[in-house]
């Protein structure tokens, strides 16, 4: 498996021809639509030849399941600099994927997450596989990421609070999208905190006490 270049930090002419092309379909998909957006208008933005657009990418299908792929790693990594920081309780670290979103959401380039907007493109009836489980994983790993955050909290209804958080963070993004008001992270993130801390298991134990920090 390839290890991605973090295309969007670097200029177009400091790229390799195949990351040229990724940085140039990932701008043009997320700013546009997928299904908007030609391999030709591709090739002559990313200034590469027909040749070696398709000896990269023998698709555009192929391309988009990539350009996914590579959303997914970035998004991933995103969350993980939010919830990996020092000193946060297990509460804090599960408040810390609506953190994550407050520089994405400020900036002028956001149109809200690339994963819903594939879905949109990529529904049931799409004759698309790879994009399609490409997209799905998408979901399932940032499913699998929030259980992992909330299981150290004394809940009686985890993955009912999964469920709740993700909710709160997709809706997030949909609402800033609409609305290009960033105050919606705080305001997910209040009710994400009410939320955990009323599913709560009040305890005397110590451990559960450190758990909301």
């Amino acid at each position: 498996m390839l290890e991605f270049v973090d295309v969007e930090g670097q200029p177009l002419n400091a790229l390799a021809p195949r990351e040229r092309i990724l940085k140039t379909a990932s701008d043009l998909f997320y700013r546009f639509s997928i299904h908007s957006v030609g391999i030709d208008r591709i090739i002559a933005e990313s200034g590469v030849a027909k040749m070696t657009f398709y000896k990269h990418f023998p698709s555009k299908a192929d391309l988009i399941a990539t350009y996914l792929r590579y959303k997914t790693d970035t998004w991933f990594q995103m969350l993980a600099t939010s919830t990996e920081r020092a000193g946060l309780s297990p509460l804090e670290r599960v408040l810390a994927i609506f953190d994550a979103l407050e520089e994405p959401f400020r900036a002028p380039s956001f149109r809200g997450c690339p994963f819903v907007k594939g879905l949109a493109e990529f529904g049931p009836e799409a004759n698309s596989p790879d994009v399609q489980a490409t997209i799905a994983a998408y979901f399932k790993g940032l499913h699998g990421f929030v259980a992992s955050l909330i299981e150290p909290l004394p809940l009686s209804k985890p993955e009912r609070a999964v469920i709740q958080m993700l909710s709160l963070f997709q809706g997030a993004m949909v609402i800033a999208q609409s609305t290009r008001d960033p105050a919606i992270v705080e305001a997910n993130r209040d009710a994400a905190r009410v939320l955990l801390e009323d599913a709560l298991i009040t305890s005397p134990e110590p451990e559960f006490r450190s758990a909301v920090g």
